[in-house]
C-alpha cells in the first residue's frame, strides 16, 4: 500500500511517468478495513498529498453519509430528510407542511449546478451565481432566500458526515435596503375601524383584535375563549390555525405566551363572547380568511375608504408601531407580539421615528423670518 510508480505510453513511441495512489485504513465508525485507490497522478508531490486525503477519507468517512460528491446527490438527501420530518401528530415538532413546499419551490433554482462537485459549490461560486441570477432580474430578497437554503443544505452535509466542515458558516446574508415598516397612524385605525364598524364589516373584530393585540393571523384564528381571562386582563396563546394545515397545538416559535389585554378592549371581548356559538373568538365565515387570502379584503377596504393600502400582517406592524409611539416599553412589547430578539422590534422603533422627534430642536440657527408688514387704514 502507498504510491506506486509506473509508465504510460503518451504517444510519438514516448512515455511519461504517473504515479498510482492506494491508501487503506480502519474506518472508526465501522472497524473495517477500507481502502481507496487514485491513478493518473502526474508528480509525486501531488501522489503524496493524495495519500494523506485518502488515508484520512478511508479512517473517518461515515457509512451513513452516502458517499456524497456531486450537488444533485445532496439536495436529493436534503429534500428526502426534511419531507420525512414535516409536522404531523405524531411528530408535533416537525417542520410546516408550508416550509417544506416553500424549500421545495426555491432548491428548484439550485439544481442547474446538480452535476457539479460539492468542493466546487464554493462561497465565491454561489455569490457569483445569485449575481448573475440579479441580472437577469431576480430580486434581492429571492436571491437571499437562495443563499439562505444554500446555508442548509450544507449545514444538513456537515450533519450527515458528508462534510466536515461548513464553508457557508461564516458567510453574511447579502445587504438589503432596508425600507420602513409599513404600518397605519392613529388617525388611519380610526377611520378603518370606524368605518368597518359603522358599515358592520364582517371583518371588524378581526382588525380591531389584530390592532389592539398584535396577532399573527394563525394565532388569532386558533385563539378560544378559555384561553381569555377576563379577570387578569391576560390572553394565553397556547395554538395556530394554519390554512391548508389546520389546528397546530404549538406557537411559531413552540413557546406559549402571553398577551396583555388593553383595558379599552375588554367590553367588546365580553360582547362577543356573549355573542359567541363555538369556542373560538373568530368566527369569521370567509373563505378568504379560511384560505388566508385576508389580505386582499383588507386592502380593498382601505382603498374604499381612502386610507393607505395594508396588508393583514401589517396590521400587526400597525400594534408594534402605536405601541411604542405610546410609550409602551420596548421590551414589553417584544414580549408581546412574540419576536424571538429584542432587536426585531428594535427596527419597527427605529423606522417609526420616535427616537429623533424634536431632537434638533435645540440647534441654535436662527431661521429669518418674515417681518410683519404694517397694517394702514383707509377710513378716515
Amino acid at each position: 500500500m502507498g504510491i506506486i510508480q509506473y509508465k504510460k505510453n503518451v504517444g510519438s513511441g514516448g512515455s511519461k511517468i504517473f504515479y498510482m495512489v492506494v491508501a487503506e485504513a480502519i474506518n472508526k465508525y465501522t472497524g473495517k478495513r477500507v481502502q481507496k485507490k487514485r491513478r493518473g497522478i502526474p508528480s509525486k508531490p501531488k501522489a503524496e498529498r493524495l495519500y494523506r486525503e485518502l488515508w484520512s477519507a478511508c479512517r473517518e468517512e461515515r457509512p451513513d453519509a452516502g458517499n456524497i460528491k456531486m450537488w444533485g446527490e445532496l439536495i436529493d438527501k436534503y429534500l428526502i430528510s426534511i419531507s420525512s420530518k414535516i409536522r404531523s401528530p405524531d411528530n408535533p415538532h416537525g417542520f410546516s407542511p408550508q416550509l417544506v413546499r416553500t424549500k421545495h419551490s426555491r432548491i428548484k433554482h439550485l439544481l442547474k449546478w446538480s452535476d457539479s462537485h460539492i468542493d466546487l459549490i464554493t462561497p465565491q461560486f454561489v455569490s457569483d451565481e445569485l449575481d448573475d441570477m440579479e441580472k437577469h432580474g431576480a430580486t434581492r430578497s429571492h436571491t437571499n432566500h437562495l443563499l439562505k437554503e444554500v446555508k442548509c443544505i450544507f449545514t444538513f452535509a456537515v450533519e450527515l458526515g458528508a462534510l466536515k466542515a461548513n464553508p457557508f458558516a461564516g458567510m453574511k446574508m447579502r445587504r438589503v435596503h432596508k425600507k420602513r415598516k409599513e404600518a397605519l397612524t392613529h388617525e388611519e385605525v380610526d377611520k378603518l375601524l370606524s368605518e368597518a364598524k359603522r358599515r358592520e364589516h364582517p371583518y371588524y373584530e378581526t382588525w380591531l383584535l389584530t390592532i389592539t393585540l398584535g396577532l399573527r393571523r394563525s394565532e388569532l384564528a386558533g385563539l378560544k375563549w378559555i384561553d381569555v381571562d377576563f379577570k387578569q386582563g391576560l390572553i394565553y396563546l397556547r395554538r395556530q390555525l394554519i390554512p391548508r394545515e389546520g389546528l397546530v397545538d404549538l406557537l411559531k416559535d413552540r413557546e406559549e405566551r402571553v398577551v396583555a389585554i388593553p383595558a379599552q378592549l375588554l367590553p367588546t371581548l365580553k360582547e362577543m363572547k356573549l355573542r359567541a356559538k363555538t369556542d373560538f373568538v373568530i368566527e369569521l365565515d370567509c373563505h378568504r380568511w379560511r384560505s388566508g387570502q385576508q389580505a386582499r379584503v383588507l386592502k380593498g377596504f382601505c382603498r374604499e375608504i381612502g386610507i393607505k393600502e395594508v396588508t393583514h400582517h401589517q396590521l400587526r406592524a400597525t400594534h408594534i408601531t402605536l405601541a411604542l409611539i405610546d410609550g409602551v416599553p420596548l421590551g414589553i412589547v417584544k414580549e408581546n407580539v412574540g419576536h424571538a430578539k429584542l432587536s426585531t422590534t428594535d427596527e419597527y422603533f427605529r423606522s417609526s421615528g420616535i427616537a429623533m422627534r424634536n431632537q434638533l430642536d435645540g440647534l441654535r440657527v436662527k431661521v429669518p423670518q418674515e417681518e410683519a408688514a404694517d397694517v394702514i387704514s383707509l377710513k378716515k
